[in-house]
């Protein structure tokens, strides 16, 4: 076998392990490129309920229990205090509760994590800690030969000695210009 077909099935090869990981760190890289427009670690729901609650003595245990079962909450209150003036809040076990007194309205918001893509985020922001890091830069030596050995799998005009070279340098450009800009 010469060093061209050994250099192709080695590219290959390595390719294939490494499709599943490319998938959770471009998948992942783009959740959290838009983390500002769209949370992909939690999906965060809020339901406003009109309930009389003007001129109520809302931090009583009788109170909070009424509230509980008028808005069909079986939850158990963890603490609650006034974030400011006008909205008294309710931490649940499972949900938060904001009361807004004058305006007689209750929003219930509950917090779940996002199934696989939470899981897909920690893996890309190394919360595994050690036993990650190394398979993570493991995976990237394996990204940087695939990289330079594409660079030799055809052979002469058809490779970078080519028109294709183009590709390479614009590779190499986007990145750069983007250096330039925002070091300016």
């Amino acid at each position: 076998m010469s060093w061209f077909q050994l250099n192709r099935s080695l590219h290959r090869d390595i390719g294939y392990f490494c499709i599943g990981m490319t998938l959770v760190f471009a998948i992942s890289g783009i959740a959290l490129n838009h983390i500002h427009q769209f949370n992909s670690n939690y999906q965060v729901s809020r339901i406003t309920h009109s309930v009389q609650l003007e001129n109520l003595d809302l931090e009583t245990p009788y109170f909070e229990n009424q509230l509980l079962q008028k808005l069909a909450l079986d939850d158990t209150i963890k603490a609650r205090f006034w974030p400011d003036q006008t909205t008294y809040k309710l931490f649940l076990q499972t949900s938060t509760l904001y009361l807004y007194p004058s305006q007689n309205k209750v929003i219930v918001e509950q917090v779940e994590p996002r199934f696989l893509l939470r899981q897909l985020n920690a893996l890309h922001l190394n919360e595994a800690r050690a036993a990650w890091m190394w398979f993570s830069d493991f995976y990237a030596i394996l990204l940087i030969y695939l990289a330079l050995s594409s660079l030799f799998m055809i052979k002469g005009k058809r490779g970078v000695l080519g028109p294709r070279g183009w590709l390479v340098i614009a590779g190499f450009a986007a990145p750069a210009a983007f250096i330039y800009v925002y070091s300016l």
